[in-house]
């Protein structure tokens, strides 16, 4: 595995650049469509993509943005489609800033890589990387309370990885330009939770006792982790989606 490399930030700012174009001509392609059916010119609703969490301490329902996020949501999705949440971790409760008071819940699917000997491969817990960071500057969307976010490879690449942050109070350290360590970008905001903030909040209560060998994440590692028994999509009635839907 290599260190991140600032080189190859040209080559994301380019993708990004497509991504941008994809998601104003999204836009304009929904306007038309209010205008040719004669609806209200307000800006259509964001279409979002609803997803449960099953948890031993309760259940979490998120929306994901498709229509700001759509690169992180599919990437979200993709894990959820192939049931590799299921069996998962709520396994880090933290306060990055000054504050002490709970700021993050974070969880996913590689909570065996805090104690992981030598370099972290990530393919060996079923993950792959998203190279494309989706910033808060580009999609409008902010760390605040009940935002999803999405963990980046801070020890290597610097890509975006499959364990999902919950934000429990504002984290403007991790909206783009909140921090220049190992670059300006930030993190992925791509979601917000709508129901189950409750049992994010019973997740900061545990015990802080859980073993590390990355020295940045020392004291924030439960003792006993919260499993996710289950992730799957919401239809429009809320009914759970197949998992080839």
């Amino acid at each position: 595995m290599r260190f991140f490399d600032a080189t190859l930030s040209s080559g994301f700012s380019i993708i990004q650049a497509s991504l941008d174009l994809k998601q104003k001509l999204r836009r304009v392609c929904l306007w038309s469509i209010v205008g040719l059916v004669g609806g209200p010119t307000a800006l259509p609703a964001m279409a979002e993509v609803h997803v449960t969490l099953e948890t031993t301490l309760g259940n979490i329902v998120i929306a994901m943005d498709d229509e700001r996020a759509p690169i992180t949501t599919e990437y979200f999705l993709g894990y959820v489609k192939r049931k590799q949440y299921d069996g998962a971790t709520l396994y880090r409760s933290a306060s990055i800033d000054d504050d002490p008071s709970p700021q993050i819940v974070q969880g996913g699917i590689m909570a065996e890589a805090l104690n992981s000997e030598g370099d972290i491969q990530i393919e060996q817990y079923g993950a792959e990387y998203l190279e494309v960071i989706e910033t808060t500057k580009q999609t409008g969307l902010r760390h605040e309370r009940g935002a999803i976010s999405f963990a980046r490879d801070l020890l290597y690449t610097g890509h975006v990885i499959p364990e999902i942050v919950f934000c429990l109070r504002d984290v403007p350290a991790m909206d783009a330009y909140g921090r220049t360590k190992p670059d300006t970008r930030g993190f992925p905001v791509s979601g917000r939770v709508v129901s189950g903030m409750e049992v994010i909040e019973r997740v900061t209560q545990q015990a802080l006792g859980g073993a590390t060998r990355i020295p940045f994440l020392e004291g924030q590692v439960l003792s006993e982790p919260i499993v996710i028994q289950k992730a799957y999509i919401l239809g429009p009635d809320r009914v759970a989606l197949s998992s080839d839907s």
